[in-house]
Parts: C-alpha cells; structure tokens; sequence
C-alpha cells in the first residue's frame, strides 16, 4: 500500500550529497525558526552520499517525519531535485541548497511574498563563493539574457519559492542542463508566462561537506554542457 503523507501548506525541498556534519543542524533550525509561522514538511532527496548522510537521515526519519528519497549512485544535481518534485504536493515547495549557504531565516522573507508572484526567488546579495564560480556564473548570466527574458539578477540560485501551479507544470522528462537545474527552470517558467519577484538574501559561506559541482578544471566541458543546454531550453516546444 502507498503511504499517505499529511498535506501542509509547504513542502521544502533539499538536495542533498555529503552533508552529514551539517545536516541536523539544518533540519532542527529550520524546524525552530518556522513552526510558529507555516504547517511545513520536508522532503529530502538524498543523492548518492558517501559519508553518513544516509545513515543519518534514516536514523531521524521518524522525528522529522520527512519524505525522504535516496540513492545508491549519484544522478546530479538537477535529477535530485526532479525526483523531489515530483514528490511534493502542498500548496507552495521551497526548493533550498542544504550546504548551509542559506539563511534558514530568509525562508521567511520569502514565505511573506509568496501571494506577490508565482516564484519567488533569492538573490545573492554578497555572494560567498570562491571567484571562479562567481567569474563562470557571470559570463553565463550573459549568454542567459540574450537568449531569455528572465527578469531575475541571480536565476541559477537555489533557494526558490514557488506555488502549487508552477512546480505541477514543470516536469522534466530530462533535465537539458544536468548541473544548471536553476538555469534550466528560470528560462521555461519565463517562457510559460509565471511571475517572478526577486528578494535579497544573506548568503553565507559554506558550513561543512565535501559536494563540489564542478572544479576549476571541469570549466571548459561545463560551459559547453550550459550552452547546449540552454540552446536545447531555447528551441524547445513547450
């Protein structure tokens, strides 16, 4: 029999590698800034860790009583967050990178405007990242506005809102960029006439973990892997 899960007002979903020293500490924070505001569950797709990620997210399955999703191999970024989507069913999913690098906080600040556009989206004000993403996003952010009318200043940013409508209608059959999920969602949602509302945020450096997207090395092949991705989003029938 398929199990039942309660409906709430808000799903969150966190993609998750190799976040076993900061894991709990997220869940409990999060669990304590909104319990007073919002009936929320989580739902964690966990993707191939190698630490004790998955040891500990089944060990604290029942206090949180999470949706939990977990693989044996990784499938990336962009599948990981695919397969929670799916999952989901509240009225609004917040979609939040779990490496610590948002504000548990600014979930708020984004549950406060959520009647103000279809997807509510984070912006870096002070972006932690080391140069080389900043220096790659940005030259992205180029090819990106000439080739969508997306009104966001950070659209490959993990940390979104958006409501029932917009998450039920994004299905992907195959991600066309595997490491650029945000990229990918922003552009089609555009295309599908939502709305968008941009709120700053604090982004912090990285707490704990060892999940590294891509190295500096693995520049060249990404840039490739992003335009035809983007290409593919571009000419795609919608």
């Amino acid at each position: 029999m398929k199990k039942k899960f309660p409906k709430k007002d808000l799903q969150i979903l966190l993609p998750v590698h190799n976040e076993g020293e900061f894991i709990l500490k997220l869940l409990n924070n999060i669990k304590k800034t909104l319990k007073s505001y919002v009936n929320f569950q989580f739902i964690i797709s966990e993707d191939g860790s190698t630490d004790s990620t998955q040891k500990i997210l089944k060990k604290n399955l029942k206090k949180f009583k999470y949706i939990l999703l977990s693989q044996k191999k990784r499938l990336g970024y962009s599948q990981a967050v695919g397969n929670g989507i799916k999952k989901a069913s509240s009225k609004y999913l917040l979609i939040m990178d779990a490496d610590g690098q948002c504000d548990w906080n600014d979930i708020l600040s984004l549950w406060k405007k959520r009647n103000e556009a279809d997807i509510i989206a984070g912006y870096r004000v002070n972006r932690k990242d080391y140069m080389y993403r900043k220096l790659f996003s940005n030259l992205c952010y180029f090819v990106y506005k000439i080739l969508f009318n997306v009104p966001l200043r950070d659209p490959s940013f993990g940390f979104s809102l958006m409501s029932k409508k917009v998450y039920q209608t994004m299905y992907f059959k195959k991600n066309m960029c595997p490491v650029g999920f945000f990229w990918e969602f922003n552009a089609i949602a555009s295309i599908k006439n939502f709305t968008f509302l941009e709120v700053n945020i604090n982004h912090k450096k990285r707490a704990s973990g060892k999940t590294k997207i891509y190295h500096i090395y693995d520049l060249p092949r990404i840039a490739i892997q992003h335009l035809i991705g983007l290409l593919l989003v571009k000419f795609a029938k919608y």
